[in-house]
């Protein structure tokens, strides 16, 4: 069998959904899934706009493993998140410090400069009252009369 013939039906349904939209949906947009999903869906809870952002590529990326080894230039790509500066990596770089300082991420580089490859372990972080700010229990909390 060809390649073709394998992969028609698949061939097919892409190139009518690229048509009913216009253009090529990109891997970048496509929600996390499985057990990184969860680990979102925990983590967007405890953490600024840019631990957000980065946390979401690195769930999109794990999948249903708890890590994952890519370079710091193609973490920034999928986050594709500019700070006031125009400075991608260093917007990415200020997420995962978030997310290391929060305890959801840890992060181990092997190699140096060109060769560097980082790797990125999901954590089970604290969802606490402290990381999302002062939270008072009367806002929260009514007493019936």
């Amino acid at each position: 069998m060809t390649f073709f013939e394998d992969y028609a039906y698949s061939i097919d349904t892409h190139i009518l959904k690229l048509r009913k939209r216009g253009f090529a949906l990109a891997a970048e947009t496509v929600p996390p899934s499985g057990q990184a999903g969860l680990w979102y869906a925990d983590v967007i809870q405890c953490v600024p706009r840019s631990g957000r952002d980065v946390a979401r590529q690195i769930a999109r990326l794990c999948g249903d493993d708890s890590q994952v080894t890519i370079p710091w230039r193609s973490l920034s790509d999928a986050v594709g998140v500019r700070d006031s500066i125009g400075r991608e990596i260093a917007y990415t770089q200020r997420g995962v410090e978030a997310l290391t300082k929060a305890g959801w991420l840890e992060v181990e580089t092997t190699g140096a400069k060109r060769g560097a490859k980082t790797t990125f372990r999901l954590m089970v972080g604290d969802i606490g009252v402290e990381w999302l700010g002062w939270v008072d229990d009367e806002d929260w909390y009514e007493e019936a009369a």
